[in-house]
C-alpha cells in the first residue's frame, strides 16, 4: 500500500504526524511526504522520503499579517462581530494553505497513492483523496473543531473552505476527511464526531542528541523545572512576547534547578543568568522532562503533549488563540495553570510555579492526563486499522 503524507511547513505539526508515517513504513508499506522545499532537511533527517513541491511558504509570516485581526477575535470569542475577523483570518491562512495545491495534485497524480494522511494546515492532501477516490486521512496537531460533533457546521461556515474541491470539480459536503487522527487526549478535546480516531502521543522533537550525564540528577530534593518557548510566537508577535527572561526573574531565588531548552536565537535574549540555570542548545524536548518536576511554556499543543507524556505539572502562558485553547483545557482538566499573556506579571509566574512544585493534586491530575494518553491505541494500530480501511475502500 501507498500512503502519501501532506504535511505543512511548521515544522512541529510534522514532529505529530511523522511518529504515524513511520508506522506506516515499519508495517512495509511505501511512504513519501509531500511537502514544500523549506522542509526537505527536517523530514529527511525524521527517516521519511519526501518530495519537494511548489515553492516556499512562510507561515509564520503570513500569521504577523493576520495578527490584528486574529486577537481581536479572541479578546471577545464570544462576541458575534468578531466572526468576521475570525473568518477573515481563516479565509487568509486558506489562500496560503493552498497556494502549492496544483503541485501537490500532480504529484498525487502521478503517484497514485491508496491513502492520504494530512496535517490540519495542508488541506490540498484532503483535496488529492477525494480527486483520486482514496481515504483522505486528517492528523490533527492539537485542539480540535474540524473532528468535532459539530464540525459539519463549523465547515460550512468557514468562507472558502470548500471551493478548492470546487476548482477540481468535486462535489464535498460535510467533512472532506474520512477520520480525524487526534492524539489529544480525548479529556481535554470538544466532543469527538464518530469519525475521530485516538492514536497514543509519540514524542517526536526532531533529530538531535541526548543531554550528556551532566545533566542527570543525582539528588532529586531539589525540584526541577524546564522552561522552553517556542520562536514562532516571538516571530510573530515580537520580543514582547518572548517571556523567557520574565520567568527567570520571577523565579529567582527560589530553590530549584532552572533547565532552559532554547535555541540560539533565543538564548542571545535571555541576558545574565543565575547560577542555577542551564541552558540546553535546541535538545530534543522529551529528553529533557523525564528528570523534571514542572514546566513553563507558550501553550503550544507540542509543548503540552510532551509534559502531559512525562506526567509534568504544566504553567502554559498563551498569546495566541489557539494555545488559549488547550492551555484552558489543560487548566480544567488540574493537571496544569493557564494564564493569558498579558496576565503573567512576575509575581503570578513565581506563585504559579510555586503551585506547581507544591500542590499534590495537580500532581495526580498530572499522572491521570499521562495514564489516559497511554491507554491510548499505539501509531501501529492505527496504521493497520487505516490500512484496513484503504483496503476495504479499494475493494469497495
Amino acid at each position: 500500500m501507498r500512503v502519501l503524507v501532506a504535511t505543512s511547513p511548521w515544522p512541529t505539526h510534522y514532529f505529530v504526524v511523522q511518529p504515524l508515517a513511520a508506522a506506516f513504513r515499519a508495517a512495509g508499506h511505501e511512504v513519501l511526504v509531500v511537502a514544500q522545499p523549506s522542509m526537505a532537511d527536517l523530514v529527511t533527517r525524521s527517516g521519511l522520503p519526501m518530495a519537494a513541491v511548489g515553492s516556499d511558504i512562510d507561515l509564520v509570516e503570513i500569521r504577523r499579517k493576520t495578527l490584528s485581526q486574529e486577537l481581536k477575535a479572541r479578546q471577545k470569542p464570544e462576541d458575534p462581530a468578531r466572526a468576521d475577523d475570525g473568518g477573515q483570518v481563516f479565509g487568509t491562512w486558506q489562500r496560503a494553505a493552498l497556494a502549492n495545491l496544483d503541485p501537490v495534485m500532480e504529484l498525487a497524480r502521478a503517484w497514485k497513492p491508496d491513502l492520504v494522511l494530512a496535517d490540519t494546515m495542508c488541506p490540498p492532501g484532503l483535496v488529492a483523496a477525494q480527486e483520486l477516490g482514496v481515504p483522505g486521512i486528517r492528523h490533527l496537531w492539537g485542539w480540535d473543531f474540524f473532528g468535532s460533533a459539530g464540525s459539519e457546521k463549523i465547515l460550512a461556515a468557514l468562507p472558502g473552505f470548500y471551493d478548492p474541491y470546487r476548482a477540481y470539480g468535486l462535489d464535498v459536503q460535510g467533512d472532506p476527511a474520512l477520520r480525524t487522527v487526534d492524539p489529544c487526549p480525548p479529556s481535554l478535546q470538544p466532543p469527538a464526531s464518530p469519525a475521530r480516531l485516538q492514536v497514543r502521543y509519540v514524542p517526536y522533537n526532531g533529530a538531535g542528541r541526548a543531554p550528556g550525564p551532566e545533566l542527570r540528577r543525582r539528588d532529586k530534593s531539589t525540584p526541577r523545572v524546564c522552561l522552553t518557548w517556542g520562536r514562532s510566537i516571538t516571530r510573530i508577535m515580537g520580543e514582547r512576547a518572548f517571556l523567557l527572561p520574565r520567568v527567570i526573574r520571577a523565579l529567582d531565588g527560589l530553590d530549584i534547578e532552572i533547565v532552559v531548552a532554547a535555541d540560539a536565537a533565543s538564548r542571545e535574549h535571555l541576558g545574565e543568568l543565575p547560577g542555577n540555570v542551564r541552558v540546553l542548545d535546541s535538545p530534543p524536548l522529551h529528553l529533557v522532562l523525564g528528570d523534571c518536576d514542572a514546566i513553563v511554556h507558550q501553550g503550544g499543543s507540542g509543548t503540552v503533549f510532551n509534559a502531559i507524556r512525562a506526567g509534568l505539572g504544566q504553567l502554559a502562558i498563551s498569546h495566541m488563540a489557539d494555545q488559549d485553547n488547550i492551555s484552558a483545557a489543560l487548566a480544567e482538566s488540574g493537571a496544569g495553570i493557564h494564564l493569558q499573556g498579558e496576565q503573567a506579571d512576575e509575581q503570578a509566574i513565581r506563585a504559579a510555579v510555586i503551585r506547581l512544585l507544591e500542590d499534590p493534586e495537580i500532581r495526580t491530575a498530572a499522572d491521570r492526563l499521562r495514564a489516559e494518553m497511554l491507554s491510548q491505541p499505539t501509531p501501529a494500530h492505527v496504521a493497520a486499522e487505516l490500512a484496513e480501511l484503504a483496503t476495504a475502500s479499494t475493494h469497495h
